[in-house]
């Protein structure tokens, strides 16, 4: 789904209460606590918020796999602040992290941002299976990607690799194979490329940094 999808559904969350005879509570509206939206509702006797706001978890471990799950959550919940409805008074206060939950939902979002700022939700699953997918290709990728290259290379890496443990009298005709891979990492959220160099000499390889 695309973000004017959300906006609808926060609408019908809105609309569902102002159907029930629930007006717009302005002053509690005033301000940010970093939320993407809100509206405040009331009946005379209590306030309900209809709430719009992001969520992040760029590193979580399921089933031994990590997962970069962030996305928008809808959250309607009941104002326990000290906030009278229908006042004209704008200090008070109605904190997000306050409210009883009534009503939540979780809107996963699926691969990078589009061209033109776009985003697509969907399922925690669907976000999962999205991401899968693309280790999948980036792997597939990564073995094409796989170059060695020529042996001129081998004199430039072998004071590196005399460097290293138990390898200061490798000769030159030891070092097997320098082999370029270009791989792949996440950066804000993204997956990024870049190469990454290995030598393989007496059965170990060292990887150039």
């Amino acid at each position: 789904m695309k973000f004017a999808e959300i906006n609808a559904r926060f609408t019908e969350k809105v609309a569902e209460y102002m159907a029930k005879g629930y007006t717009i509570n302005t002053a509690s509206m005033g301000g940010s606590q970093g939320e993407i939206g809100k509206v405040d509702l009331t009946n005379g006797s209590e306030i309900i918020r209809v709430l719009l706001d992001n969520f992040g978890a760029p590193c979580t471990r399921i089933e031994g796999k990590y997962y970069s799950l962030d996305g928008i959550k809808l959250i309607v919940g009941r104002v326990t602040d000290d906030v009278i409805p229908n006042s004209q008074s704008t200090w008070q206060t109605a904190w997000n992290n306050r409210l009883e939950v009534l009503h939540s939902e979780e809107y996963y979002q699926i691969g990078r941002e589009k061209r033109g700022g776009i985003k697509w939700y969907g399922t925690k699953a669907e976000a999962m299976a999205q991401q899968d997918k693309q280790w999948r290709r980036y792997r597939i990728r990564e073995i094409k990607d796989r170059t060695e290259l020529p042996e001129a290379c081998k004199e430039v890496v072998l004071p590196f690799i005399r460097r290293q443990p138990k390898c200061k009298s490798v000769r030159i005709n030891e070092i097997k194979r320098i082999v370029k891979v270009l791989a792949y990492h996440t950066e804000n959220y993204h997956f990024k490329e870049y190469a990454r160099y290995t030598v393989e000499v007496r059965g170990q390889s060292f990887r150039l940094h």
